[in-house]
């Protein structure tokens, strides 16, 4: 046992070399000692592993203001969340990250194989199983469900589905969450300092979710559906302060024809309405966060919103605030 304690350390100093990140200053866990740890840093899951005598894990967890990130290393596991353990839920998210190696997750119907380069969410509210054959390296970020309220159609749409981190939004939180964990694992943060950490990995999660921000050109679609998904996005990016965007406009500037439009958008999360409106109020928050922007009302008519109570108060249901509150921004007001 001593000996397979030894060849396990040094395959998990292995792996965290590879990763370009330091060896973790946390105990190696045998597999009794892995459910305790596995239920305190996450929620109540039921952990089944092939050879007891031989697993190891490591977990080393830090803490924010609500949130918390962990670096997690083990070898082959089975987790499962029953019913039994939703009485006891937390109402929180789990996104997990693969560093090294792959893992499988299902829930509600739903299941995945994600890679490194993807993360998934997981509800803690609903029964999954998660699972992977070899060891692996993951960062974890459990996230109270209180802090996305305002974006609960988002996590109901991603939950289960893979979603890149080689790109976009998606690159800047794989690197934040990299960037807060060292901090918060080798300073003594402020109350100050960790809320503001948090909230930039929050505006990144939120941003991430937003898909539109992706190019339409991205869908798992064929490429001959990429070129026309990428002549739409195009057409209403160059077009996005024309109120009158529709199916129709696009038809007739495109030479697609609505039905086929209609058909193209069935196979994405959104129709092409929500789209259209997402990109206009990503577009927004963009020209809102920029110090010489124009003001509130001028940025809604910019990005094609003629009705600016309209304007203001969906923009407040996408992000969970005001355009005239938009962080960092040094607008005029409305």
């Amino acid at each position: 046992m001593e000996h397979s304690q030894v060849v396990n350390k040094k395959r998990f100093e292995q792996i965290n070399s590879t990763q370009g990140l330091q060896s973790e200053s946390k105990p190696l866990l045998n597999a009794n000692g892995w459910q305790h740890v596995v239920n305190e840093t996450y929620f109540d899951l039921k952990v089944q592993v092939k050879r007891p005598n031989q697993f190891t894990g490591q977990i080393q967890q830090a803490v924010l203001d609500q949130m918390g990130i962990s670096d997690y290393v083990a070898d082959s596991v089975h987790y499962q969340r029953s019913g039994q353990d939703l009485s006891k839920a937390s109402d929180s998210i789990l996104l997990t990250f693969p560093l090294n190696g792959s893992v499988c997750f299902q829930q509600q119907k739903r299941q995945l194989t994600c890679h490194p380069g993807q993360f998934f969410i997981e509800l803690s509210h609903e029964p999954y199983q998660f699972y992977h054959s070899e060891t692996v390296k993951l960062q974890v970020l459990k996230v109270p469900i209180a802090k996305l309220e305002n974006h609960q159609r988002l996590i109901e749409q991603y939950f289960a589905q893979p979603i890149t981190t080689e790109k976009g939004s998606g690159r800047l939180l794989n690197h934040q969450i990299n960037h807060a964990l060292h901090l918060a694992t080798n300073f003594e943060l402020s109350s100050v300092e960790s809320q503001l950490l948090e909230q930039q990995l929050l505006d990144l999660i939120i941003h991430t979710l937003h898909r539109p921000a992706m190019s339409l050109a991205d869908s798992q679609v064929s490429t001959i559906k990429a070129a026309h998904l990428q002549r739409i996005e195009n057409f209403i990016h160059f077009n996005l302060a024309n109120p009158q965007i529709s199916p129709k406009l696009v038809s007739q500037s495109c030479h697609i024809s609505e039905r086929y439009i209609h058909l193209l958008f069935q196979d994405l999360p959104y129709s092409f309405s929500e789209w259209v409106k997402l990109t206009r109020l990503l577009a927004a928050n963009k020209l809102l966060t920029k110090a010489n922007c124009s003001s509130v009302a001028e940025v809604g008519y910019q990005v094609g919103f003629t009705d600016q109570s309209y304007f203001s108060r969906i923009y407040k249901k996408h992000f969970g605030f005001p355009p005239k509150d938009t962080p960092s921004t040094h607008c005029k007001p409305h």
